[in-house]
């Protein structure tokens, strides 16, 4: 009789094994986090108050639009010293119009650079040939410039295919499309301006500075 009553107080094999499986091992409680832990967690992630302070440092899109058109009056200005070079009349060459619009630009504080390239696959032209642009930077806005002593409504696609093989080449985005120019070699230029706008293209000419207040 006590040996029946012992067997039936001994637990059996199914039944150490489940208490194996519900009980927790000594490497499950290291795996919990502690009190430490958590205080470590909360040390490094951000808060609302930190997204807020983020956002209110981050430009809006009115932001970047005033900045655009503080960037635009500008160039307007320099646009009425680019007549004084004198390059409408021949007075000085190609190079060196665009050598001296180069330096208005950096006395204006831009950071101009001069970008070379050899565009072997036609791109621009539609044959192999050397481009040349000038980028220029000023308060996180970057534009391809192109300085031109005169401009007719053919150079249009390649101004903007210029703009669009830096991009390709470099991997850095142009904001804005400019050309530089004094004289605009067309019966028509207000038509060549507005062909300009469509592919994002903006001339700066002497005479849109004279009617734009900067």
């Amino acid at each position: 009789m006590c040996s029946v009553l012992l067997l039936g107080k001994v637990a059996t094999k199914e039944e150490l094994e489940k208490l194996r499986s519900e009980m927790a091992t000594k490497s499950d409680l290291e795996k919990m986090a502690t009190k430490e832990d958590l205080e470590r967690l909360k040390a490094v992630m951000a808060t609302k108050e930190d997204l807020e302070k983020v956002k209110a440092m981050m430009a809006t899109k009115e932001d970047l639009e005033r900045l655009r058109e503080e960037v635009d009056a500008q160039l307007r200005f320099l646009a009425i010293r680019v007549e004084a070079l004198g390059a409408r009349w021949g007075v000085v060459s190609e190079e060196a119009f665009r050598e001296g619009v180069r330096e208005l630009l950096k006395e204006a504080g831009y950071a101009v650079e001069k970008w070379l390239y050899y565009d072997g696959e036609g791109f621009i032209y539609g044959y192999p040939s050397e481009v040349e642009l000038d980028v220029v930077v000023k308060d996180g806005v970057t534009m391809a410039v192109e300085i031109a002593s005169s401009l007719k409504r053919a150079d249009l696609h390649a101004v903007r295919r210029k703009a669009e093989l830096y991009e390709k080449a470099t991997g850095r985005k142009v904001d804005r499309v400019v050309v530089i120019t004094p004289y605009i070699s067309d019966r028509n230029p207000p038509y060549v301006k507005a062909m300009a706008e469509r592919p994002g293209v903006k001339i700066i000419t002497p005479e849109e500075a004279a009617q734009k207040p900067a």
